[in-house]
């Protein structure tokens, strides 16, 4: 594998490193109802927990053999995308973009700038899954040319069942 370019650029929006500016708005995101029912954010029982996952982000958005990026516009920080496993060359990914941005583009765009550097680096298959409920996630990944396959699992989050659906992009 090559090593990844910590910043990407992408039309409207730059992935890069986490920085110390991007507390307020990432904290506004781990505590948004609308972001905890479509990615999996643990629930906080303290301000300590959430910056401590914060800088779990940070830390490895720095290294670069982890793929972790904050994602920004023009006015700052508007999500996030990290990725959540990795075997050899198949990696899973997962993003989340703040609610005050939703039906932008942004997450389309942002999965789109991952994929084609996962690709340059070395990966040859790309995973994402979505709640079934969260139709929105699943177009914004169809629309980056990841494609469903077969692969489905219910997952218990806070307190309830969820069917989660898979969709890859192989490259060719």
């Amino acid at each position: 594998m090559l090593e990844r370019n910590l910043t990407l650029e992408s039309g409207r929006l730059t992935l890069r490193p986490f920085s110390d500016d991007d507390y307020p708005a990432a904290r506004e995101m781990f505590l948004d109802p609308k972001i905890f029912a479509t990615y999996m954010i643990p629930d906080f029982p303290d301000e300590e927990a959430i910056k401590k996952l914060f800088t779990s982000f940070k830390n490895a958005s720095l290294k670069p053999e982890h793929f972790v990026y904050a994602i920004s516009d023009e006015n700052g920080f508007v999500g996030f995308l990290n990725y959540t496993t990795k075997n050899g060359d198949e990696i899973e990914i997962g993003y989340a973009i703040s609610s005050r941005h939703w039906g932008k583009g942004y997450a389309t765009e942002a999965f789109k700038a991952a994929i084609g550097e996962l690709f340059r680096i070395g990966y040859r298959k790309i995973r994402a899954g979505h709640f079934q409920e969260n139709p929105a996630s699943r177009r914004v990944m169809e629309k980056a040319g990841l494609t469903p396959i077969e692969l489905v699992e219910t997952i218990s989050y806070r307190g309830s069942d969820h069917v989660v659906n898979y969709l890859e992009i192989v490259r060719k």
